[in-house]
């Protein structure tokens, strides 16, 4: 079966030549086994952690007297906020994904903590899935109280870390079954503010002095992961590799038809995939003659932020693109320097999206634009603005930036003929250096290290086309 009883922990482990103690009674298979992989990390020497699931009741004990009627015929018995802890910490999604210590929680003391089981995972294994699988699906602008929320997040490290294991059906189905009640919907877009702004405000829950707050985010993406570029420039005809989660195998695939509407993209592909005898049947697929049968599969409607791309060192699997991998293969750089399929956002230099504004009314004072730096001279004029960040920017300033070459200056990379563009416009080069600092200090520690300027070297370097710094440079 592949699974060896507890019973024979300790034998099997001193047979193997061992010197580690067995691992604790439960193991890290709650039914009492260890798997081949379990058996193989204890005997080299791994620990398990443990994996505990906090949950905070919301309600604070109000949810059990909501009657049913309100909540579409369910009765609850707390609105539940979850989060995973391991290793000392707890990890929680609240609009960015959040690390913080045990008792640092904005939601105060958990009203349970469940024991989830142990995992052989590392701290290091845990936040290279966030940065490179979770970070496109919860960000600040995914968050939904009924669709992605924090439990939909405690779910995804639960299966990482435990796989096999989800959070307990009360926990994870309770938008589901709450949905359509009337009071639900009436309470969303509060819930949505309340629970998914804990990154709106970089100093707010205990921020700390001259750092990040426990409310920035520390695994997010990099200024030098440029897998959303490359997608954003996938054809027709593209080979790359599929993968639906982190935990599933991927498979080369082909693209046979990208969509063309206004949501998110996704492709049609082609693949091949073996029939008959199973990965798990060693004797079979040692037997001489033909091992193998394939079909030709069809998927349709594959979302195209599961593609990553195929690199041609195989046994690397599956990993996002960065800017140093691009510069030694000239397939992924070709594929780099084809047009946006998706149209570019604009953008302040922070990342929030710009909006349009109305005309200013007669009475209020007009704001000066933060490129040109002049006041509005009509009150009539429309411009762009981030209420967050202040940031406005006149209707000849927006229209020049738009029509800068290389695709205008909110374009998603950096092109010689924009980069040259830009030394003839101070103000929207203070904007893209600006952006690219903000990119570079991705966990909001204000100033950007040696480790940082050499990501921004090498992602300069694709876009520009040069050699990238050496280290001393830097």
């Amino acid at each position: 079966t592949g699974l060896l009883p507890q019973s024979q922990w300790q034998a099997a482990l001193a047979a193997a030549g061992s010197q580690s103690a067995a691992p604790p009674a439960e193991g890290v298979n709650e039914e009492g086994y260890m798997s081949y992989y379990e058996f193989v990390s204890y005997a080299l020497g791994a620990n398990s952690a443990v994996v505990e699931l906090a949950l905070y009741d919301l309600s604070q004990g109000l949810a059990r007297w909501v009657p049913a009627s309100l909540l579409g015929g369910r009765h609850f018995e707390g609105v539940w906020h979850s989060g995973v802890r391991m290793s000392g910490k707890e990890f929680w999604f609240g609009g960015v994904i959040l690390e913080s210590s045990l008792d640092e929680s904005p939601f105060g003391k958990p009203t349970r903590i469940l024991n989830m089981g142990r995992t052989l995972r590392t701290r290091d294994e845990l936040l290279e899935f966030v940065r490179n699988d979770l970070y496109v699906d919860y960000n600040p602008r995914s968050y939904d109280v009924l669709r992605r929320n924090c439990n939909h997040f405690a779910n995804e490290l639960v299966q990482f870390l435990l796989p096999g294991k989800q959070l307990p059906e009360e926990v994870l189905m309770q938008p589901e079954w709450a949905r359509n009640a009337r009071l639900v919907q009436t309470l969303r877009p509060f819930m949505n503010r309340w629970l998914g702004g804990f990154g709106d405000d970089p100093g707010q829950h205990g921020s700390l002095p001259n750092g990040p707050s426990s409310s920035t985010p520390h695994v997010v993406s990099r200024i030098d992961d440029l897998t959303e570029e490359w997608r954003s420039r996938l054809a027709v005809g593209d080979i790359v590799l599929h993968r639906a989660r982190f935990i599933d195998r991927p498979w080369v695939v082909r693209i046979a038809e990208l969509s063309v509407t206004n949501g998110p993209r996704t492709a049609d592909i082609w693949f091949f995939r073996p029939t008959g005898a199973r990965w798990e049947d060693v004797s079979r697929m040692l037997a001489p003659g033909d091992m193998w049968s394939w079909e030709i599969v069809q998927q349709r409607g594959v979302p195209v932020r599961e593609f990553y791309p195929l690199l041609s060192h195989a046994e690397a699997g599956v990993q996002v693109l960065r800017a140093g991998l691009t510069l030694t293969n000239s397939r992924l750089g070709e594929m780099l320097q084809r047009p946006c399929a998706a149209s570019d956002k604009q953008l302040c230099s922070r990342g929030h999206a710009l909006t349009p504004e109305p005309p200013l009314s007669w009475f209020r004072q007009a704001p000066p634009c933060s490129i040109c730096h002049e006041r509005l001279v009509s009150l009539a004029e429309n411009r762009h603005s981030c209420a967050a960040c202040d940031f406005v920017v006149c209707a000849m300033c927006f229209d020049r930036g738009m029509s800068l070459p290389g695709g205008g200056v909110f374009a998603d990379m950096l092109t010689p003929q924009l980069a040259e563009a830009l030394l003839k416009e101070p103000g929207w080069l203070r904007y893209k250096a600006d952006s690219y600092f903000y990119k570079a200090d991705h966990n909001a520690m204000g100033f950007v290290d040696k480790t940082k300027a050499r990501r921004v070297s090498s992602r300069l370097a694709l876009e520009l086309g040069f050699d990238d710094a050496q280290a001393s440079d830097v």
